[in-house]
């Protein structure tokens, strides 16, 4: 893909691009402008990546616009979204003053005991894509873009597969199939929703 290609593509994925933006925005002082430039460098640092590297452009660019993300994004309370840098409106002259609160990382239920008690429940190809996004791998978690290219699929596809699947352990919980009292750990529930995402 050509540089011009790739802010064509960045202007017509707008829509995707910005609710990715909106998991970020809230704990940042950045405007949705400033992310969507970010959007068209990482959109030309892709095109590059992509070719040197021999995978698709898509895939190539939330890697690298995800990492940009999470670079700029100061947020200390989450370990998913944002960097735990302190943000720069809390940092003084003074840098012997500036306290950093440790990052205290809620306990949760342990995704491999919970998995391997649904994983009867999955097909075949449904444990391939779990086992990729619950990060089960050495390769840790993955997005559905970059799972579709290891499995030669699109990520719909792989995002749809995904909510059949929140769908049916729900429906398994309702009917007392599956019991959510089993995947307590440290008093941290799973919930179960089937507004989720691979």
């Amino acid at each position: 893909m050509e540089f011009s290609e790739a802010v064509n593509w960045v202007k017509s994925n707008q829509g995707l691009i910005k609710k990715t933006i909106g998991k970020y925005s809230m704990f940042s002082p950045y405007e949705e402008n400033d992310y969507m430039q970010d959007a068209f460098e990482s959109a030309m640092v892709a095109t590059l990546r992509s070719k040197s590297k021999g995978i698709s452009f898509e895939s190539a660019f939330w890697q690298v616009f995800r990492k940009n993300l999470s670079d700029v994004t100061p947020n200390l309370k989450s370990s998913r979204y944002g960097s735990n840098s302190v943000p720069s409106f809390l940092c003084s002259e003074d840098s012997e003053t500036t306290e950093i609160s440790e990052r205290k990382e809620i306990p949760g239920p342990d995704i491999e005991a919970v998995f391997q008690l649904i994983r009867n429940h999955l097909t075949e190809r449904e444990k391939t894509v779990f086992t990729l996004a619950l990060g089960l791998t050495e390769s840790g978690a993955l997005s559905s873009y970059e799972i579709a290219e290891r499995l030669n699929c699109s990520a719909p596809n792989i995002r749809i597969a995904s909510i059949r699947v929140y769908e049916r352990i729900k429906r398994l919980v309702d009917e007392g199939v599956i019991n959510p009292n089993s995947f307590i750990d440290i008093g941290q529930p799973v919930c179960i929703s089937s507004a989720g995402g691979a």
